[in-house]
């Protein structure tokens, strides 16, 4: 019985882990924080080059940053809350495994959690220098949630 209650709250601890990666990337400055994207395209622009799909100067590759900017942070923000909403999913599952929980139940549960950290980190940035908090955001940080958890709900 203890191993069970001990299994049920270690089961938290990647969305404690997600959610507080969540945090630190958020509270980078501006600045800080679009250098790291920029690394973060440059690094899948050489990718693509060094696979051959590319060929590009370094010219190139500074202005495709820029362009490239908006669609790399957009789809981070997605795929932070898709880890995010998964881990709230095990945490939950296993909450609940001793529980008869409808699934759908949980299914809204993760998704209302994620939302409401989704919101509460735009909150935070807020406070952040150079950052702003936007619905806008929200809404596309639950993109990937709002996919998940359909395709779960549809699953029989």
């Amino acid at each position: 019985m203890h191993e069970t209650r001990f299994i049920r709250y270690i089961a938290w601890l990647p969305a404690l882990f997600v959610a507080a990666a969540i945090f630190y990337f958020s509270a980078q400055p501006a600045d800080v924080s679009t250098e790291m994207s920029d690394g973060v395209t440059t690094l899948l622009l050489q990718m693509a080059e060094a696979m051959g799909l590319l060929e590009l100067s370094p010219e190139i590759v500074g202005k495709l940053c820029e362009q490239l900017s908006m669609p790399v942070r957009k789809c981070a923000h997605i795929t932070e809350y898709m880890i995010l909403h998964g881990t709230i999913l095990l945490g939950l599952y296993h909450w609940s495994s001793n529980l008869k929980v409808n699934k759908k139940l949980w299914l809204r549960l993760a998704f209302v959690m994620t939302a409401l950290y989704a919101a509460t980190d735009e909150i935070h940035q807020l406070f952040v220098p150079g950052r702003a908090g936007r619905v806008t955001d929200v809404l596309i940080d639950c993109i990937g949630v709002a996919v998940i958890t359909y395709l779960l709900w549809k699953e029989r």
